[in-house]
C-alpha cells in the first residue's frame, strides 16, 4: 500500500502544479521506480516500451475516428437539423424549448460520442434558441450543461471504447448496457425541465404539424442513420467497433460534402488537423497511463487493494457505494478520459473478485465519471458551456444544482439494479 499512496500522492502533486495528465503518470512512475530501485538502475528501456505498449491498440484507433465524426457534425450544419428534429417532436411541452435541449442531445449523442463536442458544437444553437424565446441564459446553459453528459452515454461512446479496450471486455456489451442508463437520464432530465418550467412560467409553443415533423425528419434523417449503422454492423458481426468507427467517418464525410455540400476541402483539413491534435494529447495519457498500470502491476498493488478490501468489505454493494463515492471524488478533479485510464486498471480486478460484472461496472464509472464534467472545479463542460453562454460561473454553478437530483438517483439506480445495465447485451448478446 505504500506503493500505491507514493504514486498515487506524487500524480495528485504534479497534476496540482500543473503537469499534463499523461506527463503527470510517467513522472510518478519514475519517481516511485527511483525510489525503489535508485535513479540510475531506473530500467528506461522497459519505460520507452511500455509507454509505446499502451498506444499499440488497434481498439483504440476508434478514438480519432469518432473525434473526427463529432467535428464533422459541428462543422457541417448538422447540429442544427438534429436541433431541428427535437423541436418538432417535443417543442410543444410546457418549456419545451427545455425539452428540446434534453432530447437533441441525445440523439446527437449517437453520432458525436463526446461530452465537450455536444457541449461546444450543439450547445451554442440550443442556448441561442432558448434565450430567444424567453428563457433565462443561466437556466439555458445549466440544460445545456447537464444534458450534454448523455453524449458519452448513449453509444458510440469514446469512454466505452476506451473502458473496452483496458479492461479487456467487449466494447459491443459496453455500448448495449449504456442505452438504457442514457434514455432514462434523459427522461429523468426532461422531468426536472418540465418541473421548472412550469414553477418558472416559461411559454408553451405550439404544437408542429405532421408535415412540420416529417420535413423536419427528412432534412436530418442521414445524419440520424449513423449510430444504427454503427450498432447494427457491430451486432451483426459485419465489422468490429474500430472499423465500425472508420465507416462512420466515411459516411458522415460523404453526406458533409456531398449531399449537404456544406464542407469545402480546406474547412476539411482544418478538421482533420484539429483532430490530429485532439488525438496526440490523448496518446499521451494513454502511454502515460499504461506505464502507470505496468508500476502497478510490477509492485502488486492491485493485489494489495484486493486484499486489504477483502478483510475489511465483505458485501460487494457496499464495495460499489465506496467505489462510487471515489470515483466521484476523482471526478470533481480529473477529467473523464484520464481518469478513466488512472482507475480501470485498478478497478476492475478489483470487482471482479467480488463477482461484479465488468460491463455492468464499467458503465457504472463511465456514469459517474459524466457526471463530474458537470461539478467543480475542474468541469469540462461546465467551463465549456460557461464561456459559450458569455455568464459567471457561479451563476452556472447556481443554477445546475437542481439537475444534480436526475443524475445520481440515475447514478443510484445502475448501480444497485444491475438489469438496467445488463439487460440490452445479455438479450442481444447472448
Amino acid at each position: 500500500m505504500t506503493i500505491f499512496f507514493a504514486l498515487f500522492g506524487t500524480l495528485l502533486l504534479l497534476l496540482f502544479v500543473g503537469v499534463p495528465v499523461g506527463f503527470a503518470m510517467i513522472g510518478a512512475s519514475i519517481a516511485v521506480l527511483a525510489s525503489n530501485r535508485g535513479l540510475g538502475s531506473v530500467p528506461y528501456e522497459m519505460v520507452a516500451q511500455r509507454t509505446l505498449y499502451g498506444v499499440n491498440s488497434f481498439t483504440l484507433l476508434a478514438i480519432p475516428a469518432f473525434l473526427l465524426i463529432g467535428r464533422l457534425m459541428n462543422t457541417s450544419g448538422i447540429s442544427d437539423r438534429v436541433f431541428d428534429i427535437a423541436r418538432s417532436l417535443v417543442g410543444h411541452l410546457r418549456g419545451g424549448l427545455g425539452h428540446v435541449n434534453v432530447l437533441s442531445s441525445m440523439l446527437f449523442a449517437g453520432m458525436s460520442g463526446s461530452a465537450v463536442a455536444d457541449a461546444g458544437g450543439l450547445g451554442p444553437v440550443q442556448m441561442k434558441a432558448m434565450e430567444k424565446d424567453g428563457y433565462d441564459r443561466g437556466f439555458s446553459a445549466a440544460v445545456t450543461a447537464s444534458s450534454a453528459t448523455i453524449g458519452p452515454i448513449i453509444p458510440p461512446s469514446i469512454p466505452a471504447v476506451i473502458y473496452g479496450a483496458l479492461a479487456n471486455v467487449s466494447i459491443a456489451a459496453v455500448f448495449l448496457g449504456s442505452i438504457v442508463p442514457g434514455v432514462l437520464m434523459g427522461l429523468g432530465l426532461m422531468a426536472l425541465v418540465a418541473y421548472m418550467s412550469h414553477k418558472r412560467g416559461y411559454p408553451v409553443a405550439t404544437r408542429a404539424s405532421i408535415r412540420d415533423i416529417l420535413r423536419a425528419c427528412g432534412r436530418g434523417f442521414l445524419p440520424i442513420l449513423t449510430p444504427v449503422i454503427i450498432i447494427a454492423g457491430i451486432l451483426s458481426g459485419v465489422f468490429t467497433p474500430t472499423e465500425a468507427s472508420a465507416i462512420a467517418v466515411v459516411y458522415c464525410a460523404l453526406i458533409a460534402f456531398f449531399v449537404y455540400r456544406t464542407i469545402s476541402l480546406r474547412e476539411f483539413w482544418t478538421i482533420c488537423r484539429e483532430t490530429a491534435v485532439d488525438t496526440a494529447a490523448l496518446l499521451v495519457i494513454i502511454a502515460g497511463s499504461a506505464l502507470y498500470a505496468w508500476v502497478l502491476a510490477r509492485y502488486q498493488v492491485t493485489s494489495q487493494i484486493i486484499d486489504f478490501l477483502s478483510a475489511n468489505v465483505a458485501d460487494k454493494w457496499v464495495l460499489l457505494l465506496l467505489l462510487n463515492l471515489f470515483i466521484l471524488l476523482v471526478g470533481c478533479f480529473i477529467d473523464s478520459v484520464p481518469a478513466l485510464f488512472l482507475l480501470t486498471p485498478i478497478l476492475t480486478p478489483l470487482v471482479v473478485s467480488y463477482g461484479i460484472d465488468p460491463v455492468h461496472f464499467g458503465v457504472v464509472m463511465i456514469f459517474n465519471l459524466m457526471i463530474g464534467l458537470v461539478t467543480p472545479p475542474v468541469g469540462t463542460v461546465l467551463f465549456t458551456v460557461q464561456k459559450v453562454a458569455d455568464i459567471p460561473f457561479g451563476s452556472l454553478v447556481r443554477e445546475i444544482l437542481p439537475f444534480y437530483i436526475p443524475l445520481f438517483g440515475m447514478l443510484i439506480a445502475i448501480t444497485f439494479i444491475p438489469w438496467l445495465v445488463l439487460g440490452v447485451p445479455n438479450w442481444l448478446l447472448n
